[in-house]
């Protein structure tokens, strides 16, 4: 054995005597469930300062963000339709102009009433040129202002027509109280003591201590794109390693774990009080090939080059290898985009696996022995990446694992010094219309590796096309030609894998979000 192996049996073993001891002293005591308390407690990665989806756009933050907040219009994920929310209608005047009947009688968490001044109050706020924050050209750059008509009646004009408005519009613009955000110094600070007319409302934000949120009980359910909240207080723990989650899951100290690695979740599966509950969601790794060599490592301006990796890999066996056997039986992924977006259209299936024809391709390419290559990662992904890494040594590709943090890797993106890079893509944390996966990938920027004109010419078009089948006919010759000309491919889809007490219900609808919950979704059995 060698001396990894060695390294990694005797952490395994030692796991295994932790848990082991942990499932002694479960049985031999009562469970700590808080279900009789009505409080779910769950486990934070990453400690959390701000309730706000404006000035923190990650996806910790959104999970309270979306239950805290309200927005004009909420998505229905069932049925895959936009559906009321502080809107109650809303009709085009004109292709760039949208007027929005807003819902009488609804009150903010400090009970201040609802009206027109708070939506307009929020789209000045977040389209001021004074106002600094991350993405905020990509989110509102296309919002050309808003007019108060009356009391419950806005118009919101637009630069130009833009078909994915309402869309966006469920999940990036929470809806602020203007009194009380219009007198703040620093607006950073507001998600310290958040105030939004959700189902939940924030009793406490503390990076150190955790989030509190307690039920709204003013809360009016209108439709599924927003329930009321079941459970009455939900406790977020900063917990930011795994296997204490898992110590504290097995001794019954917390009651939710999500993100949970499989070696985990295999742990836990023996403990009478806990379940594991596995999720299809919309997230999905791919591997991108610097096709438009901004990284000056040239090899993949070939695109046979490009095609001899992507027939190296065999996507079925990576599923099979790596992800629960509830995601497995999933067909694979056609395109860039997953099937559920609204607006994702394909018509051509990624290169299958052929690793002669691998082979013949790097010897016309003049590469008979293969070369070295890095391919970057960062979370979930790591695994899916070194076990490409092992693929492609078999069509004499050696490819070393670069592994960063979120913002290192953003960084060395951004700078065009990736060759190749795999990660994960989740649709800007679950956003219900395409247009978000297609700008990432093909608009003009530091994000694009393929620097293709054609694609952002399609991209651009596609947004300003309000016929729906005309939009999706032009997101199909995007995607298929990104297929194609062997840009990226999808690898494996992602399953939301969640730990759970017995005590808890995970419905099995309602959301697609990479977690694979929302608060409001969960109850006790």
């Amino acid at each position: 054995m060698s001396g990894n192996g060695k390294f990694k049996s005797a952490i395994l073993g030692a796991t295994v005597s932790l848990t082991a001891c942990l499932t002694a002293h479960l049985f031999a005591s009562p469970a700590y469930a808080q279900k009789a308390q009505d409080t779910l407690r769950v486990g934070a990665y990453q400690p959390i300062s701000i309730i706000d989806g404006i000035f923190d756009p990650q996806p910790q933050t959104n999970l309270m963000d979306r239950v805290v907040f309200d927005t004009l219009v909420q998505y229905d994920t069932d049925k895959r339709e936009v559906v009321p929310g502080l809107a109650e209608s809303w009709t085009y005047i004109d292709p760039t102009t949208i007027e929005f009947k807003l819902r009488q009688g609804i009150k903010f968490h400090d009970g201040s009433e609802f009206d027109a001044d708070d939506v307009v109050y929020t789209v000045n706020f977040v389209t001021d040129p004074a106002s600094k924050f991350r993405f905020k050209e990509q989110r509102f750059g296309q919002i050309a202002g808003i007019e108060k008509i009356d009391k419950f009646t806005v118009r919101l004009k637009t630069k130009s027509p833009f078909a994915p408005l309402l869309a966006r519009l469920t999940t990036m613009l929470p809806i602020y109280p203007s009194d009380y955000h219009s007198k703040l110094a620093d607006k950073s600070a507001f998600g310290k003591a958040p105030i939004g007319t959700g189902p939940y409302k924030a009793i406490q934000v503390d990076a150190t201590k955790g989030v509190i949120l307690v039920k709204n009980p003013d809360f009016k359910e209108i439709n599924a794109g927003q329930p009321a909240a079941k459970i009455g207080k939900i406790v977020f723990m900063p917990i930011p390693d795994a296997q204490t989650q898992l110590a504290k899951m097995m001794i019954g100290e917390q009651d939710l774990m999500y993100d949970v690695p499989s070696d985990v979740a295999d742990l836990m599966k023996g403990n009478p009080n806990i379940e594991i509950t596995v999720r299809p969601s919309i997230s999905f790794t791919y591997l991108m090939l610097d096709a438009a060599n901004r990284s000056g490592f040239d090899k993949f301006k070939d695109i046979r080059v490009r095609e001899a990796l992507f027939r190296a890999i065999d996507r079925k066996a990576l599923v099979n290898a790596l992800q629960p056997k509830e995601i497995a039986d999933m067909p694979l992924q056609q395109a860039m985009c997953h099937p559920w977006h609204i607006g994702c259209a394909s018509s051509i299936d990624p290169p299958s696996t052929d690793i002669a024809k691998a082979k013949q391709l790097l010897t016309e390419a003049g590469f008979p022995n293969g070369f070295n290559m890095t391919i970057t990662t960062w979370g979930p992904a790591r695994a899916v990446a070194e076990a490409t890494a092992g693929q492609l040594r078999r069509i004499g590709v050696n490819a070393s694992i670069e592994t960063l943090t979120v913002p290192g890797f953003v960084t060395k993106r951004a700078a065009g010094q990736l060759p190749a890079y795999m990660v994960l893509w989740d649709n800007g944390g679950g956003a219900p219309d395409v247009e978000s996966t297609a700008g990432f990938f093909y608009e003009p920027g530091d994000r694009n590796y393929n620097q293709d004109a054609e694609l952002s010419e399609l991209q651009e078009k596609a947004q300003s096309e309000l016929d729906p089948k005309k939009r999706e006919d032009l997101y199909r010759r995007m995607f298929d030609r990104a297929t194609t000309q062997r840009y990226s491919m999808p690898v494996t889809p992602l399953g939301a894998v969640l730990a759970h007490s017995k005590d808890l219900k995970i419905p099995t609808g309602g959301t697609k979000k990479p977690e694979g919950f929302m608060f409001n979704l969960l109850e006790w059995k």
